[in-house]
Formats: structure tokens, sequence, C-alpha cells
């Protein structure tokens, strides 16, 4: 049975309903543009970059971010022009941008000066250690506007940071988000979709309108929350075996388990085969098909035959 932290929906609003404000049309953009192209920076539909130009939907994903009476301090992933920045930094709490591009980094740093407890640290987040970014021991809420070339990368970051991270609130577009949720037997559960479900939760909050943002995108996008914590019953061990299983078997989507898994972990057909068939996994299945308990009880499977 898949997860329930996968499943697509959400107690706000779900994808098949009819959304509230964030769909409705915003405000003119052209402020957002004229911003940029002072700044000369030109976003790059390539790598999906989209700037939020409504306040109102800036105002809620900022409502959401803290919300719950938690005084964790904030990190900002890719601030932009700082649609979101100023509403966490007038919290008071300590607030942290991380942005990668010189320009943007510059700007908000002006725009920011009034708030004591906010900084920006000019940078790529990869290379960051959220110990140096928030030193001590506060708990942190991370949030961002992700473009989808750097999203499985900036969650793995988040996940990695450790037992600080209390959650992140990510836009994505819709097709991401949904890769991210995907469940067993579609086509866009893959070894991600495992992965982040080894290490988190996923709750949809709600969907916002392409004309949100500049520019224009083509697709919806969705805020979602991520609460890290290990997948229950599993040790860091197991884990750590799933993920390398699961790489290995999600190479080639056409091919069978056994022939996946054997060609990935160099083992052979043979002997994957007798793995699967003692987890009780159907050798002749895709790998794309498989939940993540049953990946679980493969790697398990696979350690007792040593």
């Amino acid at each position: 049975m898949p997860h329930p932290a996968l499943s697509f929906t959400s107690t706000r609003e779900a994808f098949t309903t009819s959304g509230p404000d964030a769909r409705s049309e915003p405000r003119s953009t052209t402020g957002v543009a004229a911003t940029l192209r002072a700044l000369d920076v030109r976003p790059s539909r390539r790598l999906g970059q989209n700037f939020l130009s409504d306040p109102r939907v800036a105002e809620r994903i900022a409502a959401v971010a803290l919300e719950g009476g938690s005084d964790a301090a904030i990190v900002e992933i890719g601030p932009g022009l700082g649609a979101l920045s100023e509403h966490l930094a007038a919290t008071g709490r300590p607030f942290v941008a991380v942005e990668l591009d010189l320009r943007l980094a510059e700007h908000m740093e002006m725009r920011l000066r009034p708030y004591p407890n906010a900084r920006v640290v000019r940078g790529d987040i990869l290379e960051q250690r959220l110990d140096a970014l928030v030193p001590g021991a506060a708990p942190v809420v991370v949030v961002a506007n992700l473009p989808y070339s750097i999203t499985s990368p900036a969650i793995a970051w988040i996940l990695e940071q450790g037992p600080r991270v209390e959650r992140a609130l990510l836009m994505t577009q819709r097709e991401v988000a949904q890769r991210l949720a995907a469940k067993p037997g579609t086509k866009e559960h893959g070894s991600f979709t495992v992965y982040l479900a080894l290490h988190a939760e996923l709750q949809v909050e709600f969907r916002v309108s392409p004309g949100a943002f500049h520019p224009r995108p083509d697709v919806d996008s969705v805020v979602f929350t991520i609460r890290p914590r290990p997948y229950p019953g599993t040790t860091a061990e197991e884990r750590s075996a799933v993920e390398r299983i699961v790489r290995a078997a999600t190479g080639g989507r056409r091919k069978t388990l056994a022939n996946s898994l054997g060609h990935g972990l160099d083992i052979g057909a043979e002997r994957a085969r007798a793995i699967l068939e003692r987890a009780g996994v159907d050798p002749g299945r895709r790998a794309e098909t498989v939940s993540v308990e049953e990946w679980i009880e493969v790697a398990r499977a696979e350690g007792a035959a040593g």
C-alpha cells in the first residue's frame, strides 16, 4: 500500500478541485519586468526561471511558512527580487536569503537593509552548510520558489542538513511536484520519488496560476511542504541500501526488474531474481511499479543474501 504522505492531495486544496485566490488572475507584472531590466537580469526559460509577481500569492505562501507558532529561523533559497523575503524578514526571526546571481544579491541586500535580523549570502545553496548559514541549534524552516532545473538537488540538500530542518515550503512547476509525489505504476514514478519518500513526508498546500509569474510559464505551479523524517521502521543502513538498489534498477525502464537489477548491481539476472523472490516481488515487473515498502523488502533480502 502506498505511503499516505505520497497521496497528491491536500487538506487545503487538491489538484482536482477549483482553487481559491491563488488561481485568480494576479496584478500587473510590469514592476517585476522593469526591475529585472534595470538589473540586466534575463530570466532563462530553459532553466525554468519564473519570478513571483503577485503579492497576494506571496502573502499566502508567507502565511503558510510562518504558521504553527514556531520561532524557527528562516532560510530562503533564491529570493529573486524579494517577493517573499520582506514578509519573512519582518517577523524578526533570524532570516537568511541565499542568492547565486550577484545582481539579485545586491538588490536583496538593499531591500533587506531595514531588517537587522536579515542577511544575504551570495553563493550557491548547494555549496552552503546550514550550520554556517544559521549558527546554533535553533530549528529552521526553508522556503524557496525552485526552478525545475535545481529542484532535485535543492531538495536533496535540504534533507542532508539533518534534524534542524523543521520543514521546507517549496514551490515548483506542477509536473515537477507530480513527479515528487508520483504513485508506483505511473510514468512519473522514479528513483527520486522513492528517495523523497524514504526521508520525508510531502503535503500539497495549494496551486498557483501561471499569471502569478514573470515570465508567465505554460503550466500551473504548486506549493507544498516537505517534513523531513526517516521512513518508519527503517534503519539508516536500510535506507541507504534502498537508494543504491533503486538507482541500479531504474536505469532501464523497459527491462524487467531481474534484468535491470542484475545489470545495475553487476550480480547477474539469476541472483537478482532470487533476491526479488525472497522479498516477495515478481522479478518480471518493471522498476517504476515497485512501492517504497517493496523496495525496503528487496534491500532487506539483499542484505540477508550476503
